[in-house]
């Protein structure tokens, strides 16, 4: 049996139908409120804000300048940069190593003195500071603009030692050990070996004082680096050297009065330069 629709129900229908389009459109319009609170990904800074002190002229420099005084004091002639360059160049080349010797000097007490005052200026930055600097270089080297290498805080905890590096500084620390285990050899890539050998040979007993110091290390740092991004003031750690009092006649005890360093360390310097250098004139 067929169902009969009337006129009506079908008005109803196509009624319904149209407000729901108009419904669905305006949800359309509507901005989605979560994907507008994700985070875009920052864009890394277009130039670098830092302005740290120029570098110290280097001896030629030094000469440079004074030649282009007398020659403006003379007033004899006119001279371009690269001319003048050129000429200059020459003559310093011929210099002996006595005449050049005071520019030498001059140049030397300018770099300490620029070392100095940019030691003083990296303890002004703050850790914004110098994560978009190497935010900035980061993205130059990608870029292939740079080879600047980042530039280290500071001002920031320094990172713990190692467990095997504790030990290493305990040998070093004691001559009887330093016999003992290096013997007559004094290359220190060679007694590196011996001491990688040593370390290897250790039972767990004997390697726990180290462990259990590096592990103590390694949660001061923690804290005290959660304590300086943060902004806190005090952020310092005072590392327990005594967190095994029974083991205080282990021959490889580690040793309260060696300092926890990092083995090497990236000059301050590392990466600032100018571009109001004149080396490239001359190559004495």
């Amino acid at each position: 049996m067929t169902r009969a629709y009337s006129r009506r129900s079908e008005s109803v229908s196509v009624s319904d139908d149209r407000d729901a389009t108009v419904r669905r459109k305006k949800r359309s319009t509507v901005p989605d409120e979560p994907r507008s609170a994700e985070k875009t990904p920052e864009t890394p800074p277009q130039k670098s804000l830092l302005r740290p002190p120029k570098l110290a002229p280097s001896a030629w420099q030094l000469y440079f300048t004074d030649w282009i005084q007398r020659q403006q004091a003379s007033n004899t002639r006119k001279l371009n940069v690269a001319q003048a360059a050129k000429e200059a160049g020459q003559e310093y080349a011929g210099l002996s190593a006595e005449e050049k010797e005071p520019y030498k000097r001059r140049s030397q007490a300018a770099k300490e003195l620029r070392e100095r005052e940019l030691a003083s200026y990296m303890r002004t930055l703050t850790p914004d500071d110098i994560k978009r600097e190497n935010a900035f270089r980061a993205a130059q080297r990608k870029a292939g603009k740079s080879r600047k290498s980042n530039i280290k805080d500071p001002n920031a905890p320094k990172k713990p030692l190692s467990a095997y590096f504790m030990f290493l500084q305990r040998i070093r620390a004691d001559q009887r050990l330093v016999r003992e285990i290096f013997g007559d050899e004094t290359e220190t890539t060679k007694q590196s070996v011996l001491a990688a050998a040593k370390w290897r040979s250790m039972t767990d007993d004997e390697r726990k004082p180290f462990l259990a110091q590096a592990e103590q290390e390694k949660l001061d740092y923690e804290a005290a680096r959660r304590l300086y991004e943060e902004g806190t003031a005090g952020y310092s750690s005072s590392i327990n050297f005594s967190i095994l009092p029974n083991n205080s006649d282990s021959t490889f005890r580690p040793s309260p009065l060696i300092k926890s360093e990092p083995l090497s360390s990236e000059s301050d310097s590392e990466g600032f330069a100018t571009d109001d250098t004149l080396d490239y004139y001359i190559r004495s």
